[in-house]
């Protein structure tokens, strides 16, 4: 009788503890995944791992890996990191996910890594641009030195058939050359006019910024902030729309969103779509 009693005892206390585990790895999941689709991905990370240490499940496994590539790779982009932010970014979208959640989570790993890629695309192209060839240096060169041919021919025929006028001549070739440049000097000014007309309207970081925070009506979020990013390939201005989360004494940052705008146009844009 004793036996059966002390068994009953024994399978109760067990069902107990099977329960509360199921209760706390339940609970510990629906909170990561709550995370996920907060972007807080570094939360969601603690979450699920305190799921697989409940119950060591495959879905807690993913989800926890997932959570870390993301975390890890936001937080490098955030320090300029971005070789660090590649790897970790590169990890998450080659991982073969087979939860929804997971695979939405594989997807924002890949959109980051093209990110990454169109940036390092768009530094090298900045550095083309910026270098030129021996060859291209020396055109330049010989165009800042070049003489007019209609200027330089006149003054060899008149010094070879009239060299008894050879001082009038260079007077009057004085006189053209201040006269050519003062017409040069006129004509560039309405250039330069249209130029800066045309620079004055473009938009500024700032007044791109304000568009951004307009656009995503941020009175209504106040703990959002906006901040210029860098310049795309077309010359619109990128903008990171983020959070500041103050859970621990260093805290960290949680992105919101990307945004692009179009200077010229004043199109704001939502690049993560």
């Amino acid at each position: 009788m004793r036996k059966r009693v002390t068994a009953l005892v024994v399978l109760t206390f067990l069902l107990m503890v099977a329960g509360c585990t199921s209760r706390e790895y339940d609970a510990n999941m629906d909170l990561g995944k709550e995370q996920v689709q907060e972007e807080n991905y570094l939360e969601a990370y603690d979450a699920f791992t305190l799921a697989y240490k409940d119950q060591e499940t495959d879905e807690a496994k993913e989800l926890m890996e997932l959570s870390k590539y993301l975390a890890d790779g936001i937080s490098h982009y955030e320090e300029k990191d971005f070789e660090a932010a590649l790897t970790a970014f590169e990890k998450g979208a080659g991982y073969e996910a087979k939860t929804k959640l997971g695979k939405k989570m594989v997807k924002i790993a890949d959109e980051w890594v093209t990110k990454i890629d169109h940036m390092n695309e768009d530094s090298s192209d900045a550095v083309e641009e910026e270098t030129l060839s021996p060859e291209e240096e020396a055109a330049l060169e010989e165009q800042n030195i070049e003489v007019p041919a209609d200027v330089k021919e006149p003054e060899k025929n008149e010094v070879n058939t009239e060299p008894k006028k050879a001082e009038n001549d260079s007077n009057s070739s004085d006189s053209s050359n201040s006269s050519n440049s003062s017409n040069s000097s006129s004509a560039d000014v309405p250039k330069d006019q249209d130029q800066n007309k045309e620079d004055s309207k473009k938009l500024t970081v700032q007044e791109a910024e304000q568009l951004v925070k307009d656009f995503i009506e941020i009175e209504d979020y106040p703990y959002l902030r906006v901040q210029y990013d860098h310049d795309d390939e077309k010359g619109d201005y990128i903008f990171q729309v983020f959070e500041s989360v103050e859970d621990n004494e260093y805290g960290h940052t949680a992105t919101w969103g990307w945004y692009g705008v179009n200077p010229k146009t004043k199109e704001v844009y939502d690049i993560m779509q």
